[in-house]
């Protein structure tokens, strides 16, 4: 019977921690969820616990009683925080980069991977050499 117990006290937590608060809409951590929270490193707003975080959920589900669109509402934190609040940045700019290095990285890698390991064309000499030696009887 204790198993059961200390079984619920270690898996409850977990469970509890998928859905969002009451209080707020699944809308509004699905945005949350795009945006970077100003203080905390690696966390985006849905995950953060921080006051900006709630602050920012907070004005989310605001904008949205508004009437506001997603759109309207990065271009919102946009405005406030620049690109870099938002987790996937777009392809314009100084930001393009970002995307086109790492694909311009892999395609010159296996160009290079190709040029190392294609077969290479022995000298003529070798190949009379080896053709000569093939010819004569073993001593």
């Amino acid at each position: 019977m204790r198993w059961v117990f200390l079984l619920l006290a270690l898996f409850l937590p977990a469970l509890a921690q998928g859905s969002p608060p009451p209080d707020l809409s699944p809308e509004v951590f699905r945005i949350a969820r795009e945006l970077r929270c100003p203080v905390c490193q690696g966390e985006s707003a849905a995950e953060s616990n921080s006051g900006v975080a709630v602050e920012m959920r907070r004005i989310i589900a605001e904008m949205l009683k508004e009437g506001k669109t997603e759109e309207e509402i990065k271009a919102f934190f946009v405005e406030r925080y620049g690109d870099w609040i938002l987790y996937a940045p777009p392809r314009r700019g100084v930001t393009l980069w970002v995307w086109v290095l790492p694909v311009l990285g892999l395609i010159l890698l296996g160009l290079g991977l190709f040029a190392y390991f294609r077969p290479k064309p022995l000298p003529k000499e070798l190949l009379e050499e080896a053709e000569r030696r093939l010819k004569e009887p073993p001593r």
